[in-house]
């Protein structure tokens, strides 16, 4: 026994010490811990931003073919059953985001990332989603911006009574199809702006919108 011992002993003092990590296999280490202890926060950003595009993809299925009265019924269906959803996300949004940049894919993974534009895009709260733009700019300034970016800014500048710069609100109707907004800034230039993020030349726009939206309904006289 004692023989068998000293022999075991003698096979492990001999073994070769495992390498050190290669600097690949030290930077994919790294990687995965950083993203493991990142892993509720992805869970969260992805979550919220799956539920608030069902709501969406849901309500607009009912409303693309819908009359216009029924249209009415079913905006009220939105406000008592989706709205809240909308301002518990933007409540939730403002505590992750609190004392920190912006999401982005290389951190949380593009779900994630996308989940976080999707509830701020939809948000109530306009001083929110301009301190949310404020966090986005810097990466937009790198060509890392959300793709949605240029939503966000047509939603706050609508808000704020300014032109649009990237024409992506509030479309005219003209005989039942989407036009293009009367309130864009520069609209020789809008083209070449829409092209800088990535976007769709405006009649692509436009026609995506019908596509998507169904039938436009004329603003309400008065």
């Amino acid at each position: 026994m004692i023989r068998t011992g000293l022999v075991a002993v003698a096979m492990l003092s001999a073994a070769p010490a495992f390498a050190a990590d290669t600097p690949v296999v030290a930077q994919a280490r790294a990687e995965a811990q950083a993203l493991v202890a990142r892993e509720a926060l992805i869970e969260e950003l992805g979550g919220m931003g799956a539920v608030d595009q069902a709501t969406r993809v849901t309500f607009l299925k009912a409303r693309k073919t819908a009359s216009p009265e029924d249209r009415e019924a079913l905006d009220a269906i939105w406000a008592e059953h989706y709205e809240p959803i909308d301002r518990k996300h933007t409540e939730r949004l403002k505590t992750l985001l609190a004392g920190r940049g912006w999401f982005t894919p290389e951190e949380v993974g593009q779900r994630a990332a996308d989940g976080a534009f999707h509830i701020v895009n939809h948000s109530p709260d306009l001083a929110f989603q301009k301190e949310a733009l404020a966090k986005m700019e810097p990466l937009v300034a790198e060509g890392r911006g959300p793709s949605g970016y240029p939503n966000l800014y047509d939603r706050i500048a609508e808000q704020e009574g300014r032109p649009q710069r990237y024409a992506t609100q509030r479309a005219r109707c003209v005989d039942g199809r989407h036009a293009m907004p009367d309130n864009v800034e520069d609209p020789a230039g809008l083209e070449k702006r829409r092209a800088a993020l990535g976007l769709q030349t405006m009649p692509e726009y436009l026609k995506g919108l019908d596509n998507l939206y169904g039938r436009c309904d004329p603003p309400k006289a008065g």
